[in-house]
């Protein structure tokens, strides 16, 4: 970069966490995980142009995401010791394993459009990898973004809509929560889905609201968090300590 777009660049970063410092207005748990979210994609977006590099990297993205969420649960539920290995988030107390935790930045980003194909793969890797008893993994998505298919909501609840992400909009803010409930109820991947399958956004992808701070577009915050949510999340993980 010369001189002058370096100094744009920097302008631009700055403003960047600046505004998404503005755009929390109710400081919640949810709220607060999330913003940490955001963080990584902004600091990830910074090292993808100082190295002049073409894409951001998953893997990188992946481990400091991992990183931010263990010290967000760390502030949250003390007596814990959180370790990032492959992708996954370690979660002990007295060196015993309360839980593994795998944090999805969106479940469309994978290769299938079921959930539950999703998490099952999920389950066998680290069932192999780790020896990890499916009991103890447990998943944070963090938003439903492109992860929503038309079809199977009616199939499952009955709600017609022309898309997946009409499912997001105001007028369906109920009928999508009875239907993550719906789906979630379902799942055969995990043995207890309704206790290890969490949620953030419905909409509003971390990724995306990097990219429109970083542009200095128009941007907010999610304005509703799905359930089971983090807080349900760090109210389990308490009754295990």
């Amino acid at each position: 970069m010369g001189t002058e777009k370096e100094g744009q660049w920097d302008q631009s970063v700055a403003d960047a966490y600046s505004r998404l410092e503005c755009l929390i207005l109710e400081p919640t748990t949810e709220a607060d995980l999330f913003s940490r979210l955001i963080r990584v994609y902004l600091e990830e977006e910074e090292v993808r142009i100082r190295q002049k590099l073409k894409r951001k990297s998953s893997q990188r993205i992946s481990r400091v995401m991992h990183e931010r969420v263990g010290e967000f649960l760390s502030g949250q539920l003390a007596g814990l010791s959180f370790q990032v290995i492959d992708g996954l988030l370690f979660m002990k107390k007295d060196e015993q394993l309360v839980g593994a935790l795998k944090c999805i930045p969106d479940l469309g980003s994978y290769d299938t459009p079921s959930w539950n194909a999703t998490l099952a793969r999920f389950a066998k890797q680290y069932q192999k990898r780790f020896k990890l008893a499916p009991e103890k993994l447990l998943f944070v998505v963090c938003s439903l973004a492109k992860s929503l298919d038309a079809a199977h909501a009616k199939a499952l609840t009955g709600i017609d809509v022309w898309c997946g992400a009409a499912l997001t909009t105001p007028a369906y803010r109920d009928a999508l929560q009875v239907y993550v409930n719906k789906y979630v109820e379902v799942m055969d991947a995990l043995p207890q889905p309704v206790n290890q399958v969490y949620f953030l956004s419905a909409d509003v992808h971390p990724n995306a609201l990097a990219c429109q701070l970083l542009r200095g577009e128009k941007a907010s915050m999610p304005d509703r968090w799905l359930q089971p949510s983090v807080s349900d999340l760090i109210q389990l993980l308490q009754t295990k300590l």
